[in-house]
């Protein structure tokens, strides 16, 4: 019987190892050449691509559904690269347009002690509230956000949101160099 235990425990061990930990999930074929790109573009000095502009590159459709499946990826394994141990895997999430809105809300909300509503946001930010609504709730999913009914936008923020997004708090610079591809930089 002791045995069998020691081969069990043998067994899980490997599989830990290999799998990465408990529940880790092998990524879809899609998702995994995203994470190839972006792991080849961060090794570039200087370059911090986020996870929208790399599916751009790779010419794929815009998928709330992939980036979410690859920020749990790097949220679980943020030994792959420097760029996710130093700035928050979160902080390679949010498309620029998002990174937007999410600095509105975060700058509203420490400025002013209160989250704006859907119309302000619209107005300020030049985004159709429809537009809005479609990210605020892809916002959410990614965990920034949480649903309110005490406040008229319908969401607050998390209360550890200052570090949500990393030290660089949901800042971005896109440059294009000649006919490359665009990339990121912080």
């Amino acid at each position: 019987m002791r045995r069998h235990w020691r081969l069990g425990a043998v067994v899980a061990a490997v599989a830990l190892c290999v799998t990465g930990g408990a529940g880790a999930a092998e990524l879809s074929p899609v998702a995994q050449q995203v994470v190839d790109y972006l792991l080849d573009d961060w090794s570039i000095h200087m370059h911090s691509t986020g996870i929208a502009l790399a599916m751009e590159n790779l010419d794929l459709e815009p998928n709330d559904d992939l980036r979410l499946e690859i920020i749990e990826h790097f949220r679980e394994n943020t030994d792959l690269a420097n760029n996710l141990k130093f700035w928050s895997a979160n902080n390679y999430l949010f498309s620029n347009e998002e990174r937007r809105i999410a600095k509105y809300l975060i700058n509203t909300y420490d400025i002013e002690d209160r989250i704006p509503g859907l119309a302000e946001l619209s107005r300020e930010l030049e985004v159709p509230e429809d537009r809005l609504r479609e990210r605020l709730v892809f916002m959410r999913r990614a965990g920034l956000l949480l649903e309110s009914g005490d406040e008229p936008l319908g969401y607050t923020l998390i209360e550890k949101y200052a570090r949500w997004g990393g030290p660089l708090r949901h800042n971005f610079h896109t440059i294009t160099i000649g006919d490359g591809k665009p990339f990121d930089v912080w």
